[in-house]
């Protein structure tokens, strides 16, 4: 008997300690609970916090999709500061970017270039260079030799020379005889035709004319379209490409409209209502920040997944990817 009644006690005892602990497993859990409900959740944090986060693109080419809205949009509301950063701008850079517009009054400079490659030492068979010495944003001239080797494989051809980007042949029998004020900032491509040994001019047309119409794929646009002179001060084009981005390219050839317009088009939208696109199942929001100030102000992902382009005049333009 004696025997039964002590395996009794010491149950007793080990369900009373296993109480204890499970009594202290809950007390420490709602302790935790409290504390986390009186953490700020609505931050705000100052800094430009940028390439924080790599972000592959989408592939673009003959699968390109694409769709718009013109609409405002209201994901900012609510904590619409979190995941945001304060960025400060300032009027010394608003030439920089790939939306910059450059005219005869307002001429790109060599200041404005960013990263710059020798196209001779990266680009592809698929066209030629008018000599070695020809230089590219490496941005464009990675999008070049994309867009050069699609061409190819849809037509059998590779028959395009860069006659010139920073610095074209303007001269006597020149093929591109129209220097333009925007070529220094090394967005720009002039193209010409190796026809069986002689080099012609490239006028858009025939088997050719694959280029003009897809070169918005590739980020390029033709920066001096038809029709639109009376906005670009300058007549059709064909031959002088500009890399402005696969988002931009794409919103503007969708809405056929020439770099001025689209900038323009762009500036009347705000952080607080921004403008929304879709490319390649991806969403993005474009918007501006506009002032004569030395120094302006606006909200940026510190994600750092944006891009950032001046105007050339007096605007910021911030294209987002909403992750």
């Amino acid at each position: 008997m004696k025997e039964t009644k002590k395996n009794k006690l010491r149950v007793s005892r080990v369900l009373l300690a296993m109480g204890i602990i499970v009594g202290t497993l809950f007390s420490a859990d709602a302790l935790r609970r409290g504390l986390a409900s009186q953490q700020p959740y609505n931050l705000t944090i100052k800094g430009d916090f940028r390439n924080t986060e790599t972000h592959t693109e989408a592939s673009t080419g003959n699968t390109l999709s694409y769709s718009t809205t013109d609409q405002g949009t209201t994901a900012f509301e609510g904590v619409k500061y979190l995941g945001y950063s304060e960025c400060e701008l300032y009027k010394k850079d608003v030439s920089d970017g790939i939306l910059s517009v450059f005219n005869d009054k307002s001429p790109a400079k060599v200041s404005h270039q960013g990263t710059m490659i020798d196209l001779a030492d990266e680009k592809n068979e698929f066209y030629s260079l008018v000599d070695e010495e020809v230089e590219l944003n490496e941005d464009a001239a990675e999008a070049l030799n994309r867009m050069m080797e699609d061409y190819a494989n849809e037509t059998g051809l590779a028959d395009f020379i860069v006659y010139g980007t920073t610095d074209t042949y303007t001269g006597d029998g020149s093929f591109c005889p129209k220097a333009f004020a925007e070529s220094k900032a090394g967005y720009c491509v002039d193209l010409a035709l190796n026809a069986y040994g002689s080099v012609i001019s490239y006028d858009g047309y025939d088997t050719e004319g694959w280029i003009g119409e897809n070169c918005w794929k590739y980020g390029f646009i033709v920066r001096y379209p038809e029709g639109k002179k009376e906005k670009t001060g300058s007549e059709y084009c064909p031959w002088h490409l500009r890399y402005v981005g696969d988002i931009h390219a794409a919103i503007s050839t969708q809405k056929k409209m020439c770099l001025e317009e689209y900038v323009e088009f762009l500036e009347q939208y705000t952080f607080e209502d921004p403008y929304t696109f879709t490319f390649n199942g991806e969403a993005y929001q474009i918007y501006s920040v506009t002032g004569n100030e030395d120094k302006l102000t606006t909200r940026v992902p510190v994600s750092g997944n944006y891009e950032l382009s001046g105007d050339n005049k007096d605007s910021f333009i911030i294209t987002a990817h909403k992750v």
